[in-house]
């Protein structure tokens, strides 16, 4: 696999020399792509969209970052509140929200000149549960981080290792509202008063307070910070006038992402094993596509991913059963496969190193697509 910063470099690569819109929140993907952005990209861009439903401070950092990074950028103002089939808050918000930002985002990046729209999605992101990455492929939004096979673990190290500064506040406040329940201005403004207050007393960014039934659920990063009697007891107080019925806090919270691939070992046979559900279905006519596009490219001259395009060796369809099984063009003593169902599992079996099995699931997660929001 590569390193660190050889992938960087690759961002480095694709972006050069490019005239590009970012779409920009500050916080540490889009941040990153900004940094990287500046010194290679022809002429670049940053569009924030603030949908008036974000945390405190949240248009002021992206103003304050782009000014620092000496990048012109460009705000759109919308209040979502006003949106009838957003406030609704069933299990198309998100999916929703993004077609609503990125119809603005594309179109002032168009009337400005910038046909090449790039955000900082990365392949993490691609085994969440996050349908707004359906609008991605829609609008031809590109996501440099996926192509150069950057995950987050490594996204915030490279940040950490340059002391890049990021906003940790950048999430929709209407992500803690429990899906079904209707979103309103009072429940927004409560949610964004409280976290302040408690981000105030603990001295953390990293706070969510989720609603469900009138109960406030306290999410913290670093549990240390709050678990003090004078601290909760100061919450209480600063919060008893926010109508809760109960406030409680989680102590199981952990803000990390689901590993990428877990590996099974066969010590028998020497080789090495996966099996990955994924949170959403996929949609294998458009995924097949993508794979035999990505296999065809084998043939082009002009092929720059040689590694990648030549990965599959053959491609075996079952419509009816719901699965696509792929054999694998790697050097091997074995004969390695995957197998994409149509359900969200993802298995590999038959590879002789992990290395080999990691690269050959992110080169094909890379090509999945995600099943369409009816």
């Amino acid at each position: 696999m590569k390193t660190i910063n050889q992938k960087i470099e690759k961002v480095k690569e694709i972006l050069k020399d490019k005239k590009v819109a970012i779409s920009f929140s500050g916080g540490a993907d889009s941040t990153l792509l900004a940094y990287l952005a500046k010194d290679v990209c022809k002429d670049l861009i940053l569009i924030t969209y603030n949908n008036c439903i974000m945390p405190t401070n949240f248009v002021e950092f992206t103003k304050e970052k782009a000014s620092e990074l000496k990048i012109n950028h460009e705000i759109i103002e919308n209040d979502f509140i006003n949106i009838d089939n957003f406030v609704e808050n069933d299990h198309n918000r998100c999916y929703v929200c993004r077609k609503l930002m990125y119809d603005t985002i594309k179109q002032v990046a168009n009337d400005k000149g910038y046909q090449i729209i790039i955000d900082g999605t990365n392949i993490s992101d691609l085994i969440e549960d996050r349908p707004g990455i359906l609008i991605n492929y829609m609008y031809e939004i590109q996501s440099p981080f996926i192509e150069a096979k950057l995950e987050s673990d490594e996204i915030h190290k490279y940040l950490k290792d340059n002391n890049i500064n990021y906003s940790k506040a950048t999430t929709c406040l209407a992500t803690r509202i429990k899906t079904g329940e209707e979103i309103t201005a009072d429940k927004i403004n409560r949610i964004s008063y409280s976290e302040d207050i408690i981000k105030n007393i603990t001295n953390s960014d990293e706070i969510r307070l989720r609603e469900e039934n009138n109960i406030g659920t306290i999410e913290i990063e670093d549990i240390e910070k709050i678990i003090d009697l004078d601290k909760i007891n100061t919450i209480k107080d600063e919060l008893k006038l926010m109508n809760y019925d109960k406030l409680l806090l989680n102590i199981n919270y952990e803000n990390k992402k689901s590993k990428l691939i877990e590996f099974k070992e066969d010590k028998i046979n020497n080789t090495y094993a996966f099996e990955k559900d994924l949170p959403y279905k996929i949609d294998l006519n458009s995924t097949k596509e993508k794979l035999e596009s990505l296999s065809n490219s084998s043939n082009s001259s002009n092929n720059n991913n040689h590694k990648d395009s030549n990965i599959i060796k053959t491609i075996r369809y079952l419509e009816d059963i719901g699965f696509i099984t792929l054999e694998l063009n790697i050097n091997s003593s074995t004969k390695p496969t995957i197998t994409i169902f149509k359900t969200g599992k993802i298995t590999g079996k038959d590879f002789n190193s992990k290395e080999d099995t990691k690269n050959a699931f992110i080169t094909i997660l890379q090509n999945i697509r995600r099943e369409k929001i009816e």
